[in-house]
């Protein structure tokens, strides 16, 4: 498990995927408590497709300026780095070295969008077979094209994903 930093390369749906996110998770709960919502999201989570072995985690926070609070927490821990240049709605903290991340831990505000897109986008690719079907082949496609080059593989994935929400949504 794992992928250095810029690199795309997938690996075929991996059955341990659940149980690194429950194990992550319980890393998780010590450090935020049991009443922030922690899920599994992104291709790991979506039995059957290949993806990048990285865990991807969505934690849903009152507010993202409670970040602050659990700050300190993953700045004593050097397996975790926070993304100095996340998002305005979301802070980004990775686990692994950068030759080898593991995880990505997506934090947001619980009622966001973006918190609740990654759970749209996961429950209908867990439940539509052909979405599943054509977002691995698109996938692949662009694992080839921009195997190092990460920021592009993900723009180019997108404009399906974005599809996929708006599906969801209805």
């Amino acid at each position: 498990m794992g992928l250095a930093v810029g690199k795309v390369k997938l690996s075929d749906y991996d059955y341990n995927w659940p149980k690194q996110f429950e194990e992550e998770k319980a890393n998780l709960r010590r450090i935020f408590g049991d009443s922030v919502p922690i899920e599994h999201v992104g291709s790991t989570s979506i039995e059957g497709i290949s993806a990048k072995p990285i865990i991807d985690i969505a934690v849903g926070l009152d507010r993202l300026e409670d970040f602050e609070n659990y700050r300190g927490l993953f700045q004593k821990d050097p397996n975790y780095s926070i993304k100095d240049d996340s998002d305005k709605d979301e802070v980004l903290v990775r686990r692994g070295p950068e030759e080898n991340r593991t995880h990505f831990i997506h934090i947001s505000e619980k009622t966001s969008t973006r918190f609740n897109n990654y759970l749209k986008f996961r429950d209908y690719m867990r439940e539509h077979a052909d979405a599943r079907n054509k977002y691995e082949q698109l996938k692949q496609e662009l694992a080839q094209k921009y195997a190092d080059d990460r920021k592009s593989y993900t723009a180019a994935k997108a404009e399906f994903i974005n599809e996929i929400i708006k599906e969801a949504s209805k």
